[in-house]
């Protein structure tokens, strides 16, 4: 061969090569606003030629070197281009498209955007919420979130509770498509009021600190943004069968139509649950229906919705400690041998398994007549349930004006009704270690002593506490471009709110009625009461809430900085039906509570009153207001850092403005709160680093419950106590980390360190049963570290597609440096002596044992034609570990208690052990 022919033969070979050598250009495309993935884009390279987004929003093209113009394209968003040179490396590319118009969450819900939005934030996508929740409530997901805390409480289904950097969810806002859900009166939020959102879920976003919303709003902590489907959804429709531990079924079906030739789109969804639930008598059914209506009518779009979930479920609202679960986990973590045998031997449960419920007990209702007796079998009953139902109604109208100005309307209207089903007494079996339901029963029915209970009075009973509420609201908002580097936007929000509380009678338990004392009416001279009745409190709470806000904006290139004014006004108003009335008895007269009896089974006094004494007081109107801006300024393409501060006035809640008997408490004082965090991210199309610190001081924090103290020289009487000036420092930094090692395999890592210790030692202030003020209380709660929630938090996990399709993954979440919660009354220096050290300084609460939990997930969806097909497979607490999740010090409820600051002092709810869920869609 000659040396000619040799370099031609070469020259044609590289050539063969070189045009079979392709780079590869993959990415993800997300919707701008939430952050969301999209599936089915379009992702186009030349006339024809191109791949489509998969279900994580993923694509993947193969081309040989050279200059590319890559379009991506998407029914109701904009189409976006960027212009590429591949040369011999692989490149990753992103997209994130806008859409057509200007969106309603843009307003309204406030969601935070990467490298412009200077606050911290996590997006939790619904395909995650899809493959991970796995039949949870909501919350437990967020746990996958730095700085977040979420327990299930007691193990009910709907009970859980979230805390976000040591603040409880009455100081987390949760928004609903902008809409505030936390309870007017006390800002708790009832997850089992939400089930079902997560099949209309477009977007989860949790803000920690102040965060972005406009609103005076309660978010200390943080804030979670929650929105749902409408006309920008994809055209489908779907049906999810779920199947878990603990008989648990679920089933779901979802609709929705996109955006209609005709400017229409419907969103449907509904889904029934019922199950046993993995703790004793925690059985639970519910419904969930969600309807969303949009209509296009020129530059407006009208939203019409409606949504519910009526539900019941059992509950374990009793802490027990953690010997009454698990004896050899509570002597491996401080439990003393010798006092547990002495709990034991004086009755009390002991090593019941983590799944042990004191909140139920046998009954054998034997109904017994003159001529027959039936014995309908022994039934397990439980003694603490839930069942409520919250509808909320929206109407909405989103007014694009014009290019500059845009003006949304937000109407909306939640009507509560339910409560909870409660024994009226805490008397336990020492055998079976349940609620004595069986003797309570047999008494009432005179099957004990008839001669003792000639009438069947019933001693006691089954009785409901019920709480409905009517809440309706206004939010008006504008967002008007000022130039193409400033925007102003503002608005109102207005609130009204009743609610009605009052315990009522649900089963007298095989008597015939029940006596409760001072309640009755003018004209009704008997105490006697029966099946729903009203008992022992009957009270209204009417709350107004008006509030302005203002926000400028600023945003030039590299640079996006914001101030935001709001202004609000709360007012409070007590309406009590059941307060003491004033009773004669022959000569005497004197007033009666409706703890006081005078009228027993078998001697009834001639009595007269002064008719029932409804007060009302005046309304209480409380200012507050909040300032705060934020900075954001990206470094170059990959790299970016904020700074946001802010003060916040928050007027107390109802329950401490106004005492149980219509009087209010001196020196109300507005919670105080001043804020400053600092961030920086880094990104890559591979790679995602977070990190964050953040220094907030909460000066004059509230008591979440009312607080109550016994005479020191009379245990028979009992104060109302308020508390003032509990201020703490909360610190700490959070890191976020993700790494797609390779195209099919992700990593993720958090970690949260926190320091949140309480500051303050001043007096608590003390009422009378008449409202009276009577004295003060010293407390000390200096360099006490807050309780109630881990202040350090870590989870690792990794995600893999094996195939195109097929995942697993798996998660590692720890949690450390978690105390008990403590009450401030018990850190009285004079009074308590032993909760302090030798050096004077206050005993730190019982440190709950660090724990960590390991889940597994795995799936696999399909096409056939036209259908879509998912399985999904879930293990929680995959190593079934025991672990304790909430936890009171020095809990005086319990038997034997003690106050020694211990394992032996603390009450406990331990966590679930090891469920499954498994899931079968089918979509069209």
């Amino acid at each position: 061969m000659s040396k000619r022919t040799f370099l031609i033969l070469t020259l044609l070979i590289s050539s063969v090569f070189s045009f079979g050598q392709t780079i590869s250009i993959s990415g993800i495309v997300t919707d701008y606003n939430i952050g969301d993935p999209l599936i089915g884009v379009n992702v186009i390279y030349g006339p024809g030629m191109g791949t489509v987004t998969g279900l994580n929003g993923e694509y993947t093209l193969n081309l040989e070197p050279g200059e590319y113009e890559i379009e991506v394209s998407y029914i109701g968003f904009i189409n976006q281009k960027k212009n590429i040179t591949l040369g011999e490396k692989n490149l990753f590319l992103n997209f994130e498209l806008k859409t057509v118009t200007l969106e309603e969450v843009e307003v309204v819900a406030d969601l935070a955007r990467t490298r412009e939005t200077p606050v911290a934030f996590s997006n939790i996508s619904p395909a995650k919420i899809e493959e991970q929740l796995a039949s949870q409530d909501i919350p437990l997901i967020l746990n996958s979130t730095p700085g977040v805390y979420a327990t299930q409480s007691g193990g009910g289904d709907g009970d859980a509770r979230i805390n976000i950097r040591g603040f409880n969810q009455r100081n987390v806002a949760v928004m609903l498509d902008g809409i505030p859900v936390n309870d007017m009166e006390n800002g708790w939020v009832y997850w089992s009021n939400w089930f079902g959102l997560d099949a209309v879920m477009r977007g989860t976003q949790v803000q920690r600190g102040l965060g972005m919303s406009k609103l005076a709003i309660p978010s200390v902590g943080g804030t979670i943004n929650i929105t749902t489907k409408g006309i920008d959804a994809k055209k489908g429709i779907s049906l999810k069968q779920e199947v878990g531990s603990a008989g648990y079924l679920r089933t779901t079906l979802g609709m929705t139509t996109g955006r209609m030739s005709n400017g229409w789109g419907v969103t449907f969804a509904g889904s029934y649950k019922k199950g046993n639930g993995w703790v004793d008598q925690t059985w639970t059914e519910g419904w969930f229906y969600f309807l969303r209506v949009d209509k296009e009518i020129g530059k407006h779009l009208l939203s019409v919705s409606a949504m519910g979930a009526p539900q019941k479920h059992g509950q374990r609202s009793y802490k027990k400690r953690m010997s009454a679960f698990d004896r050899k986990y509570a002597e491996e973590n401080g439990m003393s041998t010798e006092y547990i045998d002495n709990l034991e031997s004086s009755g009390l449960a002991v090593d019941m398994g983590l799944k042990y419920n004191p909140n139920w007990g046998y009954l054998d209702r034997a109904y017994i007549t003159e001529t027959d007796t039936v014995f309908p079998g022994i039934k397990e009953t439980s003694t603490a349930n839930n069942y409520y139902h919250k509808p909320m109604f929206s109407l909405k109208d989103f007014w694009s004006v014009n290019e500059k100005l845009y003006i949304s309307n937000v109407l909306y209207l939640s009507i509560g009704s339910g409560g909870g089903n409660s024994f009226s007494t805490s008397t336990f079996d020492v055998e079976t270690k349940q609620m004595n339901l069986q003797n309570t029963y047999n008494a009432n029915l005179n099957i004990i002593a008839p001669y003792r209970n000639k009438t069947n009075l019933s001693e006691d009973i089954m009785r409901n506490a019920v709480n409905n509420h009517f809440w309706l609201g206004l939010l008006s908002t504008f967002d008007y471009k000022i130039n193409d580097a400033f925007s102003l936007s503002g608005g109102i929000d207005l609130r009204t709110y009743k609610g009605e509380h009052y315990r009522e009678v649900d089963d007298l338990l095989g008597g015939n009625y029940f006596l409760d004392t001072g309640n009755e009416n003018e004209d009704n001279k008997t105490t006697k009461k029966y099946v729903g009745d009203k008992i022992g409190y009957n009270n209204d709470a009417l709350v107004r809430w008006g509030g302005l806000f203002a926000q400028l904006k600023y945003q030039n290139g590299n640079l996006t900085t914001f101030l935001n004014l709001t202004g609000s006004v709360s007012g409070n108003k007590r309406i009590d039906y059941f307060l003491p009335k004033i009773l004669t008895l022959g000569d005497s007269t004197f007033q009666v509570s409706y703890e006081e009896p005078y009228e027993t089974d078998s001697i009834v006094y001639d009595y007269t009153y002064s008719g029932l004494q409804t007060n009302e007081t005046d309304w209480k109107y409380l200012p507050g207001f909040t300032v705060k801006g934020g900075i954001n300024y990206n470094l170059n393409e990959t790299m970016n850092v904020f700074l946001n501060l802010g003060y916040l006035s928050k007027s107390q809640r109802f329950q401490n403005v106004y005492n149980r008997e219509n009087q209010l408490f001196l020196e109300i004082k507005n919670e105080k709160v001043k804020a400053i965090e600092i961030g920086y991210s880094y990104v890559l199309p591979r790679m995602t680093f977070n990190f964050n610190a953040y220094y907030t001081v909460w000066d004059n924090k509230p008591a979440d419950r009312t607080q109550y103290m016994n005479d020191p020289d009379d245990p028979e009487i009992r104060y109302t106590v308020n508390i003032n000036n509990m201020n703490a420092l909360h610190k700490g930094v959070e890191f976020e980390f993700a790494y797609r090692i390779t195209k099919n395999l992700t990593f993720e890592s958090l970690l949260s360190l926190g320091d949140w210790k309480w500051t303050s030692a001043d007096t608590a202030l003390i009422y009378d049963d008449n409202g009276k003020y009577v004295g003060t209380k010293p407390f000390n709660a200096k360099g006490l570290y807050v309780g109630d929630a881990a202040q350090f938090q870590n989870r690792e996990s990794l995600r893999w597609e094996i195939i195109k399709g097929l995942y697993a993954s798996g998660s590692f979440t720890w949690f450390g440096k978690h105390y008990a919660e403590f009450n401030p009354l018990d850190l009285d220096p004079e009074e308590s002596p032993n909760s302090f050290d030798e050096n004077g300084n206050p005993r730190q609460s019982w440190q709950i044992p660090n724990y960590y939990m390991v889940d597994f997930h795995v799936g696999y969806s399909w096409q056939m034609k036209k259908i879509g097909l998912q399985v999904r497979g879930s293990v929680l607490n995959a190593l079934d570990d025991s672990y304790v999740t909430d936890s009171q010090n020095n809990d005086t409820y319990l038997s034997h208690g003690t106050t020694d600051f211990d394992a032996n002092s603390a009450s406990v709810f331990m966590g679930t052990g090891r469920r499954f869920n498994i899931s079968l869609r089918v979509s069209l």
